[in-house]
């Protein structure tokens, strides 16, 4: 499994009120009347003043930067809320869930524009200079962001927005029947396992990328689900592995499934797509587009499949 240490500035340390409560029947010879639904009070048992860890979230800016017809281009790509940490691996897989880069040598360098380093983690604006010869394609991105900010991702437009981005056919004969469907029960549990942050904080979500054998190849932690899969997939492309015909990856996400998360899976290639909340309706449609495997409500348990039954097996190999 790749690093996933946690950073200095992912988390800061509060002040905290605890209070906890015993609750005591009220007795029913001093109020006839009282109904039995509410014949209780809740009495202060504590009340403590303790330190806590906390998640941090602050804005990154992200800048594009290119040279076209012998001009120094450049363009704030998006201004997004995360948790400060592995920011190159959250660039680069944005950018490709975005369509804007394929693969790593599309991007030149990363660099922080400005913003103080301090104790309170100001890593907060970052240049992208995109290779010499390669000039970005935004203007489909560019109807999308505002088909996505002015109606919360519309069904036609971002499906026919996604078509566009992408030719990638998931429907590989050779994954059929490939994998045990019992895998999917060990999933939650081998991530939950992982999650540091979240044992520190409690607040973020968690995306893992596994193998066909279910080891754990990448594991990210963010306040926003997409942020942690989209450090997954950036971290696959800094190590240069192509995220076109991949071989079977499994991304898990903590939470619900939606069509933003579905649409970065698609993006990079990746065939199986499973969380432990339910997916939308409209995350269902893109997986049934792409022919993506969209499992929800995974447990130790069971699993629902929404699309894609083809690639599991209850055959041992």
């Amino acid at each position: 499994m790749q690093n996933t240490k946690m950073t200095k500035y992912s988390t800061k340390t509060i002040n905290k009120v605890s209070y906890t409560f015993i609750t005591e029947e009220i007795d029913d010879a001093l109020n006839e009347t009282i109904d039995e639904v509410t014949a209780k009070k809740q009495l202060i048992l504590t009340r403590k003043i303790s330190k806590d860890s906390v998640i941090v979230e602050q804005p990154l800016q992200i800048t594009l930067s290119w040279l076209e017809q012998g001009k120094v281009k450049r363009k704030v790509f998006t201004i997004t809320m995360r948790t400060p940490g592995h920011d190159y691996f959250l660039i680069m897989g944005l950018l490709h869930s975005e369509g804007v880069i394929k693969q790593l040598k599309d991007v030149e360098t990363i660099k922080l524009e400005s913003g103080e380093v301090t104790g309170e983690g100001k890593y907060n604006e970052w240049l992208i200079k995109f290779t010499n010869g390669f000039i970005p394609d935004l203007s489909s991105l560019d109807r999308y962001m505002v088909s996505y900010s002015s109606c919360g991702l519309c069904g036609t437009t971002s499906l026919k927005t996604l078509q566009l981005k992408t030719d990638i056919n998931l429907s590989y004969p050779e994954h059929k029947n490939i994998l045990m469907a019992q895998s999917i029960l060990l999933l939650s549990s081998k991530m939950r396992n992982e999650q540091g942050l979240f044992d520190q904080t409690g607040g973020v979500h968690g995306a893992a990328l596994f193998d066909q054998q279910l080891n754990i190849q990448q594991l990210y932690e963010d306040i926003g689900r997409h942020n942690a899969v989209d450090k997954v997939i950036g971290a696959l492309l800094a190590l240069d592995k192509s995220l076109q015909k991949a071989p079977l990856w499994i991304l898990l996400v903590s939470g619900r499934i939606s069509f933003e998360i579905v649409q970065k899976t698609i993006m990079a290639g990746i065939s199986i797509l499973v969380g432990v909340g339910a997916p939308s309706d409209l995350a269902i449609q893109a997986a049934k587009q792409f022919d993506l495997t969209l499992i929800g409500f995974a447990s130790n348990k069971g699993f629902n499949v929404y699309h894609g039954d083809w690639r599991l097996t209850n055959e041992t190999k």
